[in-house]
């Protein structure tokens, strides 16, 4: 018995799970999503406020949009390698250790991006800095999702996905109103104030279901107190504490037979979706400047309309995906988002209305799109793997970030056109679609494993 909770024995895998569906004041449980939620605000900040910060960069520095793009890169880069690293190092060590010193770190190099002097030290400081903002989402999103309750799980997690989110939405409207004015570094020195919110995070316990997969059950017991479960809630497996798993995660068991299907088409919907979400979010705005001639104030704000709308993505999400699914709202809106990419080319660069009214269309429906696979992902893998199958994910999102502006940025200077970068992004979009379509199962309501 730990922390009051009386514990009956039975057989079977899923013990907490069913504590978690039970009853139990869950106030400490309720805090989590929010807690975690104001944390990884400011990893998407720190990820994507480089993108508001680059058309005052390249000016002052003087850079080529290979430069630029390169720039982007790095901080991609390392994220692509931190997802699948600290994925495999909180498989190990736990959720909330890693979590925490990947924040810290992440938050001291944002500081450092504020007061850095040359291209070179930027690039550096990014590239180390991407590799906690790469470690710390799927980690967050990993206990998210372990504590949730099954029936309630996708509202659960749309609170942590709102503030999440958010901080894309922060970055873009802070940016239209500091970097004119104040200039880039600013906006990155933002990026310190989770060092002022880490210590609230000593009052969630670590994910019950990593301990309890650890064969640590008294622990996982605790945990399950502290998290709110009510007496006589947990019925746990006679022989859990005498069977302990191993250590060891292997990469192997990503691809095991019954489970490859579902990873390799995860990972070509994470590739494709955000090859798509990043390059769109990353140099829309350089992109209205350069090719559409739009003055950098009003590019910022047009930026602001577009990150507004995603602002909501998650509430619409919160309140409908627990009772439509998570398939459909990824299918309409990859769908939308393709199909306006694909006429942006048709337009003329002179229309400015219209190019930014479908710029923002296409946007916003890969957004649904990227939003519902952080859930849908979590839910498809079980806990000894979550945190790991997560990390490959997000490493796979980040390796088609880091592609993405040094491809846009090639294919601009050789042609000086956008038509093949939106032919490019609307292609992707549409066999997205035909994954979602073929290549998926409902997830809605499952107990995760």
């Amino acid at each position: 018995m730990a922390g009051g909770v009386a514990a009956d024995v039975e057989t079977g895998p899923n013990w907490v799970g069913r504590a978690l569906d039970g009853g139990g004041e869950w106030k400490v449980r309720s805090v989590a999503p929010y807690l975690l939620g104001l944390l990884m605000l400011f990893d998407s900040w720190d990820s994507i406020v480089i993108a508001y910060a680059l058309p005052v960069i390249i000016a002052e520095w003087k850079l080529s949009a290979l430069a630029a793009g390169a720039l982007v890169s790095a901080g991609y880069g390392g994220q692509f390698l931190g997802a699948i690293f600290f994925g495999t190092v909180a498989e190990r060590y736990g959720r909330l250790p890693v979590l925490r010193w990947l924040v810290a770190i992440m938050s001291v190099l944002a500081g450092a991006c504020a007061i850095v002097d040359t291209y070179d030290h930027l690039m550096i400081i990014r590239f180390v800095q991407g590799l906690a903002i790469g470690g710390a989402l799927p980690v967050a999103i990993s206990y998210v999702n372990e504590v949730a309750p099954t029936a309630t799980r996708g509202r659960f997690f749309g609170s942590f996905q709102f503030l999440m989110v958010a901080g894309f939405g922060a970055a873009s409207v802070a940016s239209a109103f500091i970097v004119p004015v104040y200039g880039w570094r600013p906006v990155f020195a933002v990026g310190a104030v989770p060092l002022a919110i880490l210590p609230f995070t000593f009052i969630l316990p670590e994910s019950p279901r990593w301990l309890a997969a650890k064969g640590r059950i008294a622990d996982a017991v605790s945990a399950l107190a502290r998290l709110g479960c009510g007496k006589g809630q947990v019925r746990m497996p006679a022989e859990a504490e005498v069977q302990p798993p191993s250590e060891r995660v292997p990469f192997a068991l990503l691809v095991a037979p019954g489970r490859r299907g579902t990873f390799f088409t995860a990972i070509a919907l994470w590739f494709l979706t955000y090859l798509v979400s990043f390059g769109l979010t990353t140099w829309t705005p350089s992109l209205y400047i350069s090719v559409f001639k739009i003055p950098l104030a009003d590019a910022l704000r047009y930026g602001i309309i577009s990150a507004a709308i995603i602002f909501i993505i998650p509430l619409i999400l919160r309140a409908t995906i627990d009772r439509f699914g998570r398939r459909p709202p990824a299918i309409i809106g990859m769908a939308i988002g393709g199909l306006a990419l694909f006429v942006i080319p048709l337009l003329d660069p002179a229309m400015i209305p219209a190019v930014v009214t479908f710029s923002i269309l296409g946007a916003v429906g890969i957004s649904f799109g990227a939003m519902v696979l952080w859930p849908y992902s979590a839910e498809i893998f079980e806990t000894r793997i979550r945190s790991l199958a997560l990390g490959v994910m997000s490493s796979t999102a980040r390796g088609a970030s880091m592609l993405t502006p040094v491809v846009v940025g090639g294919i601009l200077q050789a042609t000086g056109s956008v038509t093949p970068v939106f032919l490019i992004f609307g292609a992707a979009s549409i066999i997205a679609v035909l994954l979602w379509l073929f290549g998926t199962r409902e997830t809605a309501g499952r107990e995760i494993g």
